[in-house]
């Protein structure tokens, strides 16, 4: 099977940027070559900033264009410094085979620079409106009166995979992670604090560590700062450890629990142990219990009443509140 029949099978829409096409005297062909290069870097696969595109891939989803044309549009890009070509390794794939890797210089990123898609402004609306309303939510959230805790149901744990080892040294914990997860090639997590939730952390074939962004973008680490801040959460939060969550499948009540119970989470300025999540009719209800004051149900500032949440609705919550 030659290499380009691995690489992702997509309908391309070509956007003409015309006032780009006139300022550098582009040829339709050149045009439609930039559009559709501009498109690469959204689904191709990403080599240390180079993305991987193949003539044989270029000409099967644009059939109107032959491999000379297609090689020549490619010439002409480059020496008008709007693209960079470079021959990569994809390591992922069997036989690790060579090709050709291209990478939008700043005079390329220019093509389009300020088009938004309907469909992309619309999912930035939904998830712009699905944050007021969270934070509206937060804002009525406090602790209900003192009350006894109950016993905790007894609760499904997820094998943890690595086991953990003592709270003094992470070390072993790492490279059992590291060992583990780069020969399995299963991500190890995502939703992790200050990166974007859904971008997934996996360790390379180089034994790095790396994640894919939601936009499929494959990117290596390589800031210490950042290396080590992951690592001390995940040493932290051991229980997520090969836990990948599906944002757009409702969470179940042994989710939630195996996510955030006995986790910290910060409530109008003060730290709470998260206590229990109780399943109720309609949903869930959370108690924390906080350093001076017995576990207590988060309540409605509004009702004073017990709030019940889906269990979405929580794991949102809890995601924006954790430490």
């Amino acid at each position: 099977m030659s290499s380009a029949q691995n690489l992702p099978k997509r309908t391309q829409i070509l956007i003409k940027d015309l006032p780009f096409q006139e300022k550098y005297q582009l040829s339709h062909s050149q045009t439609d070559l930039m559009a559709y290069l501009v498109n690469v870097t959204y689904w191709a696969i990403n080599v240390e900033g180079y993305f991987v595109i193949a003539t044989s891939k270029i000409m099967e989803d644009l059939p109107t264009m032959g491999k000379k044309t297609i090689e020549a549009s490619f010439k002409v890009l480059k020496e008008l410094e709007l693209i960079i070509c470079k021959t990569v390794k994809v390591t992922q794939w069997q036989r690790k085979p060579k090709l050709r890797g291209i990478q939008l210089t700043q005079k390329g990123k220019e093509y389009n620079k300020n088009l938004i898609l309907p469909s992309q402004d619309e999912r930035v609306k939904a998830l712009e409106k699905e944050n007021r309303e969270l934070k509206e939510t937060i804002s009525k959230l406090m602790l209900s009166e003192s009350e006894p805790s109950t016993p905790k149901e007894e609760i499904i744990k997820k094998p943890s995979i690595p086991t953990m080892p003592t709270p003094k040294k992470s070390e072993p914990f790492i490279a059992e992670v590291i060992k583990f997860f780069g020969r399995s090639s299963e991500p190890i997590c995502n939703a992790v604090p200050s990166w974007n939730r859904e971008s997934t952390f996996y360790i390379n074939s180089y034994n790095k560590l790396s994640l894919v962004t939601p936009e499929n973008k494959y990117i290596q680490l390589k800031d210490p700062i950042q290396i080590n801040k992951f690592w001390e959460w995940l040493f932290n939060h051991p229980n997520r450890v090969g836990d990948k969550i599906d944002f757009n499948k409702s969470p179940t009540i042994n989710d939630l629990k195996m996510r955030f119970l006995d986790q910290n989470i910060k409530l109008n300025g003060v730290v709470n142990r998260v206590d229990d999540i109780i399943e109720v009719v309609g949903g869930v209800k959370l108690k924390l219990q906080s350093k001076n004051r017995p576990s207590s149900f988060v309540i409605d500032t509004t009702t004073k009443k017990d709030m019940i949440f889906t269990t979405q609705k929580c794991q949102d919550i809890l995601f924006e509140l954790l430490l």
